[in-house]
């Protein structure tokens, strides 16, 4: 199947498994700017690379809280054996991704509530279907930002 083909069959989280990182930095490039006010409720999340960190299982996705001022906010969703905790919380908001010219939802860890660690976290998040939105996680040491991982979330699915 040519890349081409395999970028526009994405229709679920699974399907970006299949994907490698030259074609999901593609599908990134592709992806449009979400709009906040599509962003609400709990969204089903999955780490698609690197794939020792997909197999850990823990982080399950995102619940996102849009005020009736448009701000938005949220809590990072955590499985800890057999219990799905909400920790870590983040706020988002429109801007200029970092590592191009494109309008990305940038996810800010940058908060007092969280732990040093989790505020080196930048993430940067576009659409790539209805309720499917394809992800980046960079990590800040000294003034670098560390490729982490690509991350989904899919809204129709809250487990």
């Amino acid at each position: 199947m040519s890349n081409h083909l395999k970028l526009n069959n994405i229709q679920e989280l699974d399907d970006l498994k299949t994907l490698n990182i030259k074609d999901l930095n593609q599908l990134f490039k592709t992806g449009t700017c979400p709009k906040i006010e599509s962003l609400n409720g709990s969204a089903k999340g999955m780490v698609i690379k690197p794939f020792w960190f997909q197999r850990l299982n823990l982080w399950r996705g995102k619940v996102f809280n849009l005020s009736p001022a448009g701000e938005l906010t949220g809590l990072n969703r955590l499985v800890i054996g057999k219990i799905e905790t909400q920790r870590y919380q983040f706020n988002a908001h429109i801007g200029k991704s970092l590592f191009s010219d494109q309008d990305v939802l940038i996810i800010n860890h940058n908060l007092s509530a969280n732990p040093n660690w989790v505020r080196r976290y930048h993430d940067e998040m576009v659409q790539i279907d209805t309720d499917l939105y394809l992800a980046t996680s960079h990590y800040r040491i000294g003034k670098k930002l560390k490729f982490v991982s690509y991350f989904a979330f899919d809204f129709t699915k809250s487990k």
